[in-house]
Protein backbone atom coordinates (compact mmCIF):
# COMPACT_ATOMS: atom_id res chain seq x y z
CA UNK A 1 0.00 0.00 0.00
CA UNK A 2 1.38 3.48 -0.83
CA UNK A 3 0.78 6.00 1.80
CA UNK A 4 1.26 9.79 2.45
CA UNK A 5 2.25 10.40 6.11
CA UNK A 6 1.46 13.74 7.17
CA UNK A 7 3.72 14.79 9.46
CA UNK A 8 4.26 16.77 12.82
CA UNK A 9 6.31 19.95 13.96
CA UNK A 10 9.78 18.07 14.61
CA UNK A 11 9.43 17.34 10.87
CA UNK A 12 13.10 16.32 10.82
CA UNK A 13 12.93 13.67 13.55
CA UNK A 14 9.53 11.95 11.71
CA UNK A 15 11.14 12.18 8.04
CA UNK A 16 14.59 10.38 10.07
CA UNK A 17 11.86 7.67 11.85
CA UNK A 18 9.65 6.50 9.57
CA UNK A 19 12.74 6.03 7.16
CA UNK A 20 14.13 3.50 10.27
CA UNK A 21 10.71 1.66 10.53
CA UNK A 22 9.86 1.15 6.69
CA UNK A 23 11.38 -2.11 5.04
CA UNK A 24 14.62 -1.72 2.63
CA UNK A 25 12.34 -2.27 -0.53
CA UNK A 26 10.17 -0.06 0.34
CA UNK A 27 12.62 3.43 0.38
CA UNK A 28 13.24 2.48 -3.30
CA UNK A 29 10.37 4.86 -4.42
CA UNK A 30 10.08 6.91 -1.50
CA UNK A 31 9.18 10.93 -1.90
CA UNK A 32 10.10 12.73 0.59
CA UNK A 33 8.68 16.64 0.81
CA UNK A 34 8.95 19.79 3.19
CA UNK A 35 6.30 18.36 5.46
CA UNK A 36 5.26 14.62 4.08
CA UNK A 37 6.66 11.21 3.03
CA UNK A 38 4.89 9.41 0.33
CA UNK A 39 5.85 5.22 0.65
CA UNK A 40 4.84 1.64 0.50
CA UNK A 41 4.60 -0.12 3.96
CA UNK A 42 2.81 -3.92 4.16
CA UNK A 43 1.16 -2.50 7.32
CA UNK A 44 -2.02 -1.15 8.17
CA UNK A 45 -2.07 2.65 8.71
CA UNK A 46 -4.01 2.23 12.19
CA UNK A 47 -1.42 0.02 13.43
CA UNK A 48 1.59 1.70 12.10
CA UNK A 49 0.47 5.25 13.64
CA UNK A 50 0.61 3.85 16.62
CA UNK A 51 4.15 3.92 17.05
CA UNK A 52 4.88 6.92 14.56
CA UNK A 53 5.45 10.06 17.85
CA UNK A 54 5.83 12.19 14.68
CA UNK A 55 3.50 11.87 12.02
CA UNK A 56 -0.40 13.10 12.71
CA UNK A 57 -1.93 11.05 9.79
CA UNK A 58 -1.59 8.65 7.46
CA UNK A 59 -3.47 8.73 4.03
CA UNK A 60 -4.06 6.06 1.75
CA UNK A 61 -2.97 7.68 -2.18
CA UNK A 62 -5.51 7.15 -4.51
CA UNK A 63 -4.50 9.78 -7.00
CA UNK A 64 -1.64 12.09 -8.34
CA UNK A 65 -2.26 14.81 -10.49
CA UNK A 66 -0.32 17.49 -12.47
CA UNK A 67 -3.09 20.44 -12.08
CA UNK A 68 -5.52 20.42 -9.45
CA UNK A 69 -8.27 21.50 -11.98
CA UNK A 70 -9.05 17.85 -12.59
CA UNK A 71 -10.27 17.02 -9.24
CA UNK A 72 -13.54 17.48 -10.70
CA UNK A 73 -16.85 16.86 -8.22
CA UNK A 74 -17.20 13.10 -9.98
CA UNK A 75 -13.61 12.10 -8.91
CA UNK A 76 -14.24 13.47 -5.88
CA UNK A 77 -17.36 11.28 -5.20
CA UNK A 78 -15.72 8.20 -6.72
CA UNK A 79 -13.29 8.63 -4.21
CA UNK A 80 -15.89 8.19 -1.61
CA UNK A 81 -18.24 5.86 -3.03
CA UNK A 82 -16.76 3.08 -0.74
CA UNK A 83 -17.75 4.75 2.22
CA UNK A 84 -21.06 6.11 1.26
CA UNK A 85 -24.02 5.28 2.92
CA UNK A 86 -27.75 5.95 2.90
CA UNK A 87 -28.27 4.53 5.91
CA UNK A 88 -26.80 7.20 8.44
CA UNK A 89 -25.39 11.09 8.14
CA UNK A 90 -22.02 10.67 6.11
CA UNK A 91 -19.47 13.33 6.69
CA UNK A 92 -16.31 14.58 4.46
CA UNK A 93 -13.89 17.15 4.42
CA UNK A 94 -10.60 17.99 2.80
CA UNK A 95 -6.95 19.14 3.90
CA UNK A 96 -4.83 20.90 1.43
CA UNK A 97 -0.94 21.03 2.38
CA UNK A 98 1.81 23.78 1.05
CA UNK A 99 -1.12 24.88 -1.57
CA UNK A 100 -2.13 28.28 -1.81
CA UNK A 101 -5.03 30.71 -0.49
CA UNK A 102 -6.37 30.61 -4.49
CA UNK A 103 -5.71 26.53 -4.58
CA UNK A 104 -7.77 26.36 -1.05
CA UNK A 105 -11.05 28.42 -2.17
CA UNK A 106 -10.98 26.55 -5.35
CA UNK A 107 -11.14 23.12 -3.21
CA UNK A 108 -13.90 24.52 -1.15
CA UNK A 109 -15.85 25.67 -4.16
CA UNK A 110 -15.33 22.19 -5.54
CA UNK A 111 -16.46 20.72 -2.06
CA UNK A 112 -19.64 22.90 -1.48
CA UNK A 113 -20.62 21.47 -4.93
CA UNK A 114 -19.80 17.89 -4.52
CA UNK A 115 -22.02 18.47 -1.17
CA UNK A 116 -24.83 19.50 -3.41
CA UNK A 117 -24.38 16.26 -5.69
CA UNK A 118 -24.49 14.43 -2.62
CA UNK A 119 -27.46 15.62 -0.89
CA UNK A 120 -29.48 13.79 -3.39
CA UNK A 121 -28.83 10.62 -2.52
CA UNK A 122 -27.15 10.85 1.14
CA UNK A 123 -27.73 12.86 4.27
CA UNK A 124 -24.27 14.82 3.93
CA UNK A 125 -21.98 17.18 5.95
CA UNK A 126 -19.04 18.94 4.95
CA UNK A 127 -16.55 19.63 7.78
CA UNK A 128 -14.79 22.51 7.59
CA UNK A 129 -12.07 24.53 9.47
CA UNK A 130 -10.64 27.87 9.55
CA UNK A 131 -6.99 26.45 8.97
CA UNK A 132 -6.40 24.46 5.38
CA UNK A 133 -5.70 21.50 7.31
CA UNK A 134 -8.35 19.48 9.19
CA UNK A 135 -6.28 18.64 12.51
CA UNK A 136 -6.67 15.02 13.92
CA UNK A 137 -8.76 16.08 16.77
CA UNK A 138 -11.26 17.49 13.99
CA UNK A 139 -11.08 13.83 12.06
CA UNK A 140 -11.42 11.99 14.73
CA UNK A 141 -14.09 13.55 16.52
CA UNK A 142 -16.57 14.35 12.77
CA UNK A 143 -16.07 10.42 11.94
CA UNK A 144 -13.68 11.10 8.77
CA UNK A 145 -11.68 8.87 8.48
CA UNK A 146 -11.88 7.20 4.45
CA UNK A 147 -13.26 10.20 3.87
CA UNK A 148 -10.98 12.75 4.43
CA UNK A 149 -9.61 14.05 1.77
CA UNK A 150 -5.60 14.96 1.86
CA UNK A 151 -4.39 16.75 -0.66
CA UNK A 152 -0.34 17.30 -0.67
CA UNK A 153 1.00 20.12 -2.88
CA UNK A 154 4.60 19.20 -3.79
CA UNK A 155 7.16 21.25 -6.16
CA UNK A 156 9.77 18.82 -7.36
CA UNK A 157 12.20 20.34 -10.70
CA UNK A 158 9.82 23.24 -10.81
CA UNK A 159 6.84 21.39 -11.42
CA UNK A 160 3.60 20.80 -9.73
CA UNK A 161 2.34 17.31 -8.42
CA UNK A 162 -0.60 16.89 -6.21
CA UNK A 163 -0.85 13.51 -4.35
CA UNK A 164 -3.95 12.87 -3.45
CA UNK A 165 -4.85 10.82 -0.54
CA UNK A 166 -8.05 9.76 2.08
CA UNK A 167 -6.77 9.34 5.43
CA UNK A 168 -6.82 6.01 6.92
CA UNK A 169 -5.76 6.61 10.68
CA UNK A 170 -4.61 10.00 12.79
CA UNK A 171 -2.78 10.37 15.92
CA UNK A 172 -4.78 9.35 18.96
CA UNK A 173 -4.48 12.36 20.69
CA UNK A 174 -6.65 10.80 23.71
CA UNK A 175 -4.53 8.49 24.69
CA UNK A 176 -1.08 10.52 24.21
CA UNK A 177 -2.89 12.43 26.39
CA UNK A 178 -3.85 10.10 29.08
CA UNK A 179 -0.36 8.41 29.69
CA UNK A 180 1.54 12.02 29.92
CA UNK A 181 -1.04 13.45 32.16
CA UNK A 182 -2.74 11.01 33.94
CA UNK A 183 -0.36 8.82 35.22
CA UNK A 184 0.76 8.91 38.41
CA UNK A 185 4.16 9.63 38.80
CA UNK A 186 5.08 12.82 37.20
CA UNK A 187 6.54 16.32 38.56
CA UNK A 188 5.01 18.91 35.53
CA UNK A 189 8.31 21.43 37.02
CA UNK A 190 11.39 18.94 36.06
CA UNK A 191 10.56 19.53 32.36
CA UNK A 192 9.34 15.54 31.56
CA UNK A 193 10.22 13.57 28.44
CA UNK A 194 7.32 14.02 26.03
CA UNK A 195 5.98 10.57 24.86
CA UNK A 196 5.53 11.61 20.88
CA UNK A 197 9.71 12.24 21.02
CA UNK A 198 10.54 9.26 23.36
CA UNK A 199 8.34 7.38 20.53
CA UNK A 200 10.87 9.18 17.85
CA UNK A 201 13.79 8.67 19.77
CA UNK A 202 13.19 4.75 19.88
CA UNK A 203 12.79 4.34 15.88
CA UNK A 204 16.23 6.63 15.46
CA UNK A 205 17.92 3.36 16.03
CA UNK A 206 15.72 1.20 13.76
CA UNK A 207 15.78 -1.85 15.63
CA UNK A 208 14.00 -5.07 15.67
CA UNK A 209 11.21 -5.51 18.71
CA UNK A 210 13.14 -8.27 19.44
CA UNK A 211 15.76 -6.33 20.72
CA UNK A 212 16.32 -5.57 24.46
CA UNK A 213 16.37 -2.39 25.41
CA UNK A 214 17.48 -0.88 28.15
CA UNK A 215 16.49 3.44 29.77
CA UNK A 216 19.89 4.27 32.18
CA UNK A 217 18.48 7.35 33.24
CA UNK A 218 14.69 6.17 32.89
CA UNK A 219 13.25 8.79 35.24
CA UNK A 220 9.70 8.69 35.19
CA UNK A 221 9.65 5.68 32.79
CA UNK A 222 8.45 7.27 29.58
CA UNK A 223 10.93 5.69 27.08
CA UNK A 224 10.24 2.65 28.84
CA UNK A 225 6.29 3.02 28.67
CA UNK A 226 6.58 3.83 25.05
CA UNK A 227 8.79 1.24 23.93
CA UNK A 228 6.47 -1.24 26.33
CA UNK A 229 3.49 -0.06 23.74
CA UNK A 230 5.76 -0.37 20.58
CA UNK A 231 5.69 -4.07 21.10
CA UNK A 232 9.09 -4.30 22.95
CA UNK A 233 9.33 -7.81 25.14
CA UNK A 234 12.48 -6.74 27.15
CA UNK A 235 12.59 -3.48 29.08
CA UNK A 236 15.08 -2.79 31.16
CA UNK A 237 14.94 0.84 33.13
CA UNK A 238 17.64 2.59 36.01
CA UNK A 239 17.61 5.42 37.51
CA UNK A 240 20.20 6.46 40.63
CA UNK A 241 17.22 8.29 42.11
CA UNK A 242 15.07 6.72 44.46
CA UNK A 243 12.09 9.02 43.60
CA UNK A 244 12.72 7.77 39.52
CA UNK A 245 12.52 4.05 40.37
CA UNK A 246 9.28 4.50 42.66
CA UNK A 247 7.54 6.48 40.03
CA UNK A 248 8.67 4.43 37.48
CA UNK A 249 7.44 1.50 38.28
CA UNK A 250 4.12 3.08 39.46
CA UNK A 251 3.73 4.30 36.05
CA UNK A 252 4.55 1.04 34.06
CA UNK A 253 2.08 -0.59 36.58
CA UNK A 254 -0.36 2.00 35.80
CA UNK A 255 0.32 1.40 32.17
CA UNK A 256 -0.73 -2.65 32.72
CA UNK A 257 -3.81 -1.56 33.96
CA UNK A 258 -4.86 0.99 31.24
CA UNK A 259 -3.06 -0.61 27.84
CA UNK A 260 -3.06 -3.98 28.32
CA UNK A 261 0.11 -5.48 27.39
CA UNK A 262 3.10 -8.55 27.95
CA UNK A 263 5.76 -6.96 28.03
CA UNK A 264 8.77 -8.02 30.80
CA UNK A 265 9.66 -4.79 32.42
CA UNK A 266 12.12 -4.85 35.08
CA UNK A 267 13.69 -1.36 37.09
CA UNK A 268 16.40 -1.08 39.47
CA UNK A 269 17.97 1.71 41.40
CA UNK A 270 21.59 2.02 39.87
CA UNK A 271 23.64 4.32 39.35
CA UNK A 272 25.19 4.81 35.39
CA UNK A 273 28.46 4.09 36.81
CA UNK A 274 27.78 0.58 37.90
CA UNK A 275 25.98 -0.55 34.56
CA UNK A 276 28.29 -3.17 33.89
CA UNK A 277 28.51 -5.05 37.17
CA UNK A 278 24.55 -5.14 36.96
CA UNK A 279 24.35 -6.30 33.56
CA UNK A 280 27.51 -8.55 33.54
CA UNK A 281 25.15 -11.65 32.62
CA UNK A 282 22.77 -9.45 30.16
CA UNK A 283 23.94 -7.91 26.74
CA UNK A 284 21.88 -4.76 25.79
CA UNK A 285 21.06 -4.63 22.61
CA UNK A 286 19.31 -1.08 22.26
CA UNK A 287 19.88 2.16 24.73
CA UNK A 288 17.63 4.81 24.26
CA UNK A 289 17.67 7.75 27.29
CA UNK A 290 17.83 11.69 28.08
CA UNK A 291 20.59 11.87 30.55
CA UNK A 292 20.39 14.41 33.57
CA UNK A 293 20.87 17.38 31.54
CA UNK A 294 21.40 19.94 34.15
CA UNK A 295 18.87 22.07 36.72
CA UNK A 296 17.06 23.72 34.21
CA UNK A 297 16.21 27.07 36.64
CA UNK A 298 19.60 27.34 36.66
CA UNK A 299 20.42 27.54 33.19
CA UNK A 300 17.60 30.03 32.65
CA UNK A 301 19.05 32.12 35.21
CA UNK A 302 22.60 32.29 33.57
CA UNK A 303 23.53 35.25 30.70
CA UNK A 304 26.95 34.33 29.66
CA UNK A 305 28.17 30.49 27.80
CA UNK A 306 31.29 31.12 30.66
CA UNK A 307 28.88 31.16 33.36
CA UNK A 308 27.71 27.07 32.16
CA UNK A 309 31.56 25.89 31.72
CA UNK A 310 31.58 24.51 34.87
CA UNK A 311 27.77 22.30 34.46
CA UNK A 312 29.37 21.80 30.72
CA UNK A 313 32.48 20.35 32.34
CA UNK A 314 30.05 18.31 35.33
CA UNK A 315 27.90 16.63 32.40
CA UNK A 316 30.51 15.97 30.20
CA UNK A 317 32.28 13.94 32.53
CA UNK A 318 28.81 11.78 33.50
CA UNK A 319 28.54 10.80 29.84
CA UNK A 320 31.70 9.68 29.35
CA UNK A 321 31.52 7.75 32.49
CA UNK A 322 28.29 6.46 30.91
CA UNK A 323 29.38 5.41 27.80
CA UNK A 324 32.30 3.60 29.02
CA UNK A 325 29.61 1.35 30.86
CA UNK A 326 27.75 1.47 27.37
CA UNK A 327 30.38 -0.26 26.02
CA UNK A 328 30.74 -3.10 28.37
CA UNK A 329 27.78 -4.02 27.87
CA UNK A 330 25.89 -3.31 24.60
CA UNK A 331 26.21 -6.60 22.53
CA UNK A 332 28.29 -6.21 19.15
CA UNK A 333 26.09 -4.62 17.15
CA UNK A 334 24.50 -2.75 19.58
CA UNK A 335 23.43 1.34 19.50
CA UNK A 336 22.91 3.87 21.81
CA UNK A 337 19.84 7.17 20.99
CA UNK A 338 21.22 9.51 23.30
CA UNK A 339 20.29 13.02 23.95
CA UNK A 340 22.83 15.48 24.73
CA UNK A 341 22.03 18.88 26.05
CA UNK A 342 22.42 22.63 24.22
CA UNK A 343 21.94 25.54 26.36
CA UNK A 344 20.93 28.89 24.47
CA UNK A 345 21.84 31.68 26.23
CA UNK A 346 20.31 34.80 23.88
CA UNK A 347 22.62 34.30 20.84
CA UNK A 348 25.33 31.82 22.29
CA UNK A 349 24.87 28.21 22.55
CA UNK A 350 27.12 25.79 25.34
CA UNK A 351 27.26 22.55 23.23
CA UNK A 352 28.06 19.24 25.45
CA UNK A 353 28.47 16.64 23.08
CA UNK A 354 32.12 15.86 22.52
CA UNK A 355 32.14 13.72 19.56
CA UNK A 356 36.56 12.85 19.52
CA UNK A 357 36.08 11.24 23.39
CA UNK A 358 33.08 9.16 22.67
CA UNK A 359 35.20 8.12 19.50
CA UNK A 360 38.31 7.02 21.43
CA UNK A 361 35.80 5.02 23.99
CA UNK A 362 34.89 2.92 20.56
CA UNK A 363 32.29 4.39 18.99
CA UNK A 364 31.08 6.09 15.71
CA UNK A 365 28.42 8.27 15.46
CA UNK A 366 25.35 7.52 12.92
CA UNK A 367 24.19 10.37 11.29
CA UNK A 368 20.94 10.79 9.75
CA UNK A 369 19.88 9.81 6.36
CA UNK A 370 17.62 13.11 5.55
CA UNK A 371 18.92 16.45 4.58
CA UNK A 372 17.87 19.30 7.00
CA UNK A 373 18.43 22.94 7.67
CA UNK A 374 17.86 21.76 11.55
CA UNK A 375 20.78 19.89 12.06
CA UNK A 376 23.24 20.37 14.93
CA UNK A 377 27.21 20.79 13.96
CA UNK A 378 27.90 17.16 14.30
CA UNK A 379 24.88 16.48 12.01
CA UNK A 380 22.67 15.72 14.49
CA UNK A 381 19.34 16.14 14.61
CA UNK A 382 17.79 18.55 17.01
CA UNK A 383 14.33 18.93 19.00
CA UNK A 384 13.26 22.28 20.70
CA UNK A 385 9.99 24.58 21.55
CA UNK A 386 10.33 28.40 20.53
CA UNK A 387 11.70 30.24 23.21
CA UNK A 388 13.36 26.91 25.25
CA UNK A 389 16.45 27.41 27.25
CA UNK A 390 17.46 23.87 26.52
CA UNK A 391 17.71 22.01 23.04
CA UNK A 392 18.03 18.55 22.75
CA UNK A 393 20.18 17.18 20.28
CA UNK A 394 19.24 13.27 19.49
CA UNK A 395 22.38 11.28 18.90
CA UNK A 396 22.53 7.99 17.51
CA UNK A 397 25.98 5.34 18.31
CA UNK A 398 27.22 2.10 17.72
CA UNK A 399 30.70 0.02 18.69
CA UNK A 400 33.61 0.17 16.83
CA UNK A 401 35.69 -1.45 18.63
Amino acid sequence: MKYIFILGQSAAIAKQEILNILAKDSKKDIIIGQNFILADSTENAADLIKSLGGTIKIAKLVDTMEDLSNLTTEKWQSYLEEKLTKQKKNYFGFSLYNGSHKEQEKLSQTAFELKKQLKEKYRVRFVTSKRNELSSVIVAKNHLLGTELIVVKHVAKETNKYFIGLTQSVQDFVAYGKRDIARPGKDSKSGMLPPKLAQMMINMAGESKDSTLLDPFCGYGTILQEAVLMGYKEIYGTDKEERAIKDSRANIEWLKKHFPNKAKVQIDKINVKNLAQHFKDKKIDLIVTEPFMGDARFVVKQRKAEDLQELKSELQELYNEAFHQFKKILSPEGKIVFVFPIFNLREQKVYTLNRNILTNIGFKIIKPDIKSGNLSPEGNLLYSRPGQKVEREISVWQKTL
